[in-house]
């Protein structure tokens, strides 16, 4: 990727503004990222670069990482964990390749939803914004679902609801506050969960040289006795999608970038930041969980509760006390975090989709405060429904139904985001845009690979993901309730996309008739100062800004 490239062109770009009150639904919207004039306000851009890059680094690690991984060791074993995880966190290094050239671009508060209407088709900016807000307000009420069962680690006492309810009024508050409020707490939560990570990385390696004393000596079983592959493909499949839950979420970048003071600073750096995560945070923790914990233990069969992480079962053995309850905390804090996020990203997909005329129009009113009072709202009130019905057995089952959308809505994301960036890149030059010729214009190198990577492993992943969904490990027959507990959200999305398609008759967007101007935010001469003086700076300065506060 060009993190800098040298002027060439002209530095003047037209951003034109079109009310969406002036376009029809079903019809490509073009707008300035800023909601039309009958909306009050805007959303302010006050999220800074610190903010952008410490929700990167640390924003998604949660119960994901710190408990799904012992399901999915016990499933696939060493080898199949290896090849999910690794080709998952792949996949969202790309994502978020794609994402940040056109956001750097196109900075509107759609994102990724805005762009795909923008380059695509009306009809897919509609099946994924959808399903993109529904998944993540059941991802909003999962997460209060689990606070119960994260308690009980300490005790048994505290009511289902009576958890719900203080987990609500957490996440529900920090989203009635100012904007910047809701940045701030993702920085800190996820600053002391990237602390947290190093502590226990550190406990790891120390395991791994011999610390503690576990006793059969469990270092390397898995890759010495144990069979490679126990449930042979069926393993490594289930692994995808448990990977997908600890390390996606990558379209919140893309949502926020309406809200970055400097998209094209922000962007490219929570890139390189996603790549720390990436390598740091998910690979070696793969590595030394496959190395610390065999795969069959009887404690990795736990019901979720953080008794069943692979983390503190390797701690437990070795006979270290103190981190597990210190991963507890993290993790309950982790969830009001993911949780604020969550309703975040939905909100603002809201939002969008307001914006563009397919969702109601009073949905993207955004009061002085920088805050769209009526997609929160609305938001919430869905959240609110989906985390009480937990509390009883009938209401769980329809929850579980509802939550099945966010296990495949980000391969149906990651799918549209491929063919966006295709798009995008065939209208810039149908059009002759001298985007590229800017002052430091960011494009990624390699193109049209990073794309067609990612469009090709989404789908072999979503059929692998069908595939374990239809014959489940162990055995059991095909059955429309097992599958649809897993692959609900793309049935969703198909029917969303040929509904809204066959109502609006919408048409694929020509790459020479594809609006490159609305919404563009050019660097101004203080933006181009800016990044004079950066990149004047000698290699470890511009290396140190990545860790200033």
């Amino acid at each position: 990727m060009d993190e800098k490239t040298a002027y060439k062109g002209p530095t003047t770009v037209f951003d034109k503004e079109t009310s969406s009150d002036d376009v029809g639904a079903g019809q490509v919207l073009t707008y300035s990222g800023e909601p039309p004039s009958t909306h009050r306000g805007h959303l302010h851009r006050n999220f800074k670069a610190r903010h952008i890059q410490m929700i990167t680094l640390g924003g998604c690690i949660g119960s994901g990482l710190f408990i799904s991984t012992g399901k999915a060791l016990h499933n696939g074993g060493a080898a199949a964990m290896l090849i999910g995880y690794t080709l998952i966190c792949i996949m969202a290094l790309a994502t978020m390749n794609l994402l940040s050239e056109a956001t750097c671009i196109w900075p509107t508060s759609g994102g990724f939803i805005e762009h795909a209407n923008r380059f695509v088709d009306p009809a897919m900016g509609f099946a994924c914004g959808f399903t993109e807000w529904l998944a993540w307000v059941t991802v909003v009420a999962a997460e209060g679902a689990i606070v119960r069962v994260i308690l009980t680690y300490w005790t048994d006492a505290i009511p289902t609801a009576a958890a719900m309810t203080v987990y609500l009024v957490i996440v529900l508050g920090i989203h009635a506050l100012p904007n910047k409020w809701f940045a701030e707490f993702e920085f800190g939560t996820a600053a002391l969960k990237v602390l947290c990570m190093i502590i226990i990385l550190i406990t790891c390696i120390a395991l791994l040289a011999g610390a503690g004393k576990a006793s059969p000596d469990p270092r390397a079983y898995n890759y010495t006795t144990a069979p490679a592959f126990p449930n042979g493909m069926k393993g490594v499949c289930t692994t995808f999608l448990l990977a997908s839950w600890a390390t996606g979420g990558q379209e919140i970048m893309s949502l926020t970038a309406a809200e970055a003071a400097r998209p094209r600073w922000d962007m490219p750096r929570a890139c390189k930041n996603l790549f720390i995560r990436i390598v740091v945070f998910y690979e070696l923790s793969i590595i030394f969980l496959t190395i610390l914990v065999p795969y069959n233990s009887d404690k990795l069969l736990g019901t979720g509760t953080v008794a069943s992480s692979p983390f503190v079962i390797a701690m437990v053995n070795a006979g270290i006390k103190g981190l597990p309850d210190l991963m507890n905390a993290i993790i309950l804090l982790g969830l009001a975090a993911i949780g604020a996020e969550s309703m975040y990203i939905s909100s603002r997909a809201m939002v969008a989709m307001a914006q563009m005329g397919m969702f109601p129009r009073f949905l993207a009113n955004i009061d002085k405060q920088g805050r769209p009072r009526w997609a929160l709202i609305v938001t919430a009130a869905f959240s609110v429904v989906f985390t009480y019905i937990n509390c009883s057995s009938t209401g769980g089952i329809i929850f579980t139904w509802f939550s099945s959308v966010s296990a495949t809505v980000y391969f149906m994301s990651w799918m549209s985001i491929s063919i966006t960036n295709i798009q995008m890149r065939k209208a810039i030059k149908a059009q002759n845009d001298p985007v590229w010729t800017l002052p430091y214009a960011w494009k990624l190198k390699g193109f049209p690979i990073t794309a067609v990577f990612l469009f090709v492993t989404s789908f072999l992943v979503l059929f692998a993901t069908a595939y374990v969904s239809l014959f489940p490990i162990g055995g059991a027959p095909p059955n429309a309730q097992t599958f649809f507990e897993t692959f609900l959200g793309v049935p969703i999305w198909i029917v969303c996309y040929l509904g809204y398609k066959l109502v609006y008759r919408t048409k694929f967007v020509k790459p020479a008739e594809a609006d490159l101007q609305s919404g563009r935010r050019p660097l101004n001469e203080e933006d181009i100062a800016f990044f004079d003086h950066y990149f004047a700076q000698p290699m470890w300065k511009r290396a140190l800004s990545y860790v200033r506060f």
